[in-house]
């Protein structure tokens, strides 16, 4: 191969190895900014429900209340309906359809009793599940501090991203709220750069292949071009 065709081909190589560096590049940055989006729509759905636990608990705790103050009513109905029983049952003039009525009107108050209970215990449940939910957010809470590390970790081995993008985590879900909006528009100029190399490297390529082959390339790739030019050079 002569000097000139093996220099043109050196330089074809070299774009396409430049191509390929700048590609893996973006799309590291690509997938590094889709996980800092999914982390920022997490801890935004962890902040809203951390800030209805309060209203919640308020609503649950003013529902325990009621429903105490109605197993205390209906408990007193209860044992004043079973002392009537008790009475009619004990007197030797009792009639059968008193009797029946008073039956009737324990069996009442005893079902309204047990109501107001399953209502109570209900509504504790209801207040177990709130607590566990409450314990779940700031289990994850600290689970997403740690992904944001690992995260900021990998995007400051990024050449093409400053240093200000993984600036020192603030704790808390608002802090990691603020970094990883900080960390998207970093890595979203990063991305840009790197589509604009990429541009470049690839107009090179198309204005070397179109020189040597004589014909215009400017859809071509850089791995297209070097192909190209082996196949007419080789």
């Amino acid at each position: 191969m002569a000097p000139v065709a093996a220099d043109l081909l050196s330089h074809a190589r070299e774009l396409e190895r430049r191509d390929a560096a700048v590609a893996g590049e973006l799309e590291t940055v690509v997938a590094l900014s889709e996980a800092a989006a999914a982390l920022r729509e997490r801890v935004g759905e962890l902040q809203a429900a951390r800030a209805g636990f309060p209203g919640e608990r308020e609503r649950l705790g003013a529902l325990r209340l009621n429903a105490e103050a109605e197993v205390a009513r209906a408990t007193r109905e209860l044992e004043t309906a079973e002392k009537r029983l008790a009475d009619v049952g004990s007197s030797r003039r009792t009639r059968e359809d008193d009797l029946e009525r008073a039956a009737k009107e324990a069996a009442t108050a005893r079902e309204a009793a047990e109501d107001a209970q399953a209502q109570v215990d209900r509504v504790a449940e209801s207040l177990a599940q709130l607590e566990a939910s409450a314990r779940e957010v700031e289990r994850e809470e600290a689970e997403l501090g740690r992904q944001a590390e690992e995260l900021a970790a990998e995007i400051g081995s990024l050449r093409r991203v400053p240093d200000s993008a993984t600036r020192e985590l603030r704790p808390g879900l608002d802090g990691l709220a603020e970094w990883a909006s900080h960390v998207r528009s970093s890595l979203f100029v990063a991305r840009g750069v790197l589509e604009q190399e990429r541009d470049r490297i690839v107009t090179e390529a198309n204005a070397l292949g179109s020189a040597v082959l004589g014909e215009q390339l400017g859809g071509s790739s850089a791995t297209l071009v070097r192909e190209r030019l082996e196949a007419r050079l080789g």
